[in-house]
């Protein structure tokens, strides 16, 4: 008998466990800037891995960080405080969260880490559906701006840079 029929794929959780495997064509992650609580810029990132585990109150989540369209640089700066983005710099927007609660809404804790800075978020939001197979998760929250503002920048885009970011978040975890 192959080892391979005993051991668990990489990046699965092991048998009978609590832990669901993020479906990445399953994901939607849109950053935006707002003003008046209309968005002014939109975008959407990639998620290239991920698992939430309910029992031990876990979630990570892995996004590209280069799936940022280039059409919103400002949105793009904001984000990673950053004036150019390139994959061999930071490849990866990781979000760790050890602390959720769950009441009549889902509240996630937990750190964000992004070109090399690394930022609280709060999450609050509901589990659309949850069976023995999968569990879909809609949360949102605010990112707070970056301490570092960037620099070489024109006064409309040094506005939209120091502006927070409101995040949502829609992702599907199976086993």
């Amino acid at each position: 008998m192959p080892d391979t029929e005993v051991l668990p794929a990489v990046g699965e959780p092991p048998a009978g466990a609590t832990a669901r495997t993020l479906r990445r064509d399953r994901c939607v992650v849109e950053p935006s800037i707002r003003l008046a609580r209309l968005p002014l810029l939109r975008g959407r990132l990639t998620a290239t891995g991920g698992h939430l585990d309910l029992g031990n109150r876990r979630l990570v989540l892995v996004l590209d960080a280069t799936s940022l369209r280039g059409g919103v640089k400002p949105l793009r700066r904001a984000l990673t405080g950053a004036r150019g983005l390139r994959a061999a710099d930071h490849p990866d927007i990781t979000f760790t969260s050890e602390d959720i609660e769950i009441d009549d809404a889902i509240h996630i804790t937990g750190k964000i880490d992004v070109a090399g800075a690394t930022r609280e978020l709060r999450l609050r939001g509901d589990l659309r559906h949850v069976d023995d197979d999968r569990i879909v998760l809609w949360v949102k929250g605010i990112l707070p701006a970056p301490r570092r503002k960037p620099r070489g920048l024109g006064p409309v885009p040094r506005l939209l840079a120091a502006r927070r970011i409101h995040l949502e978040i829609a992702a599907e975890f199976v086993r």
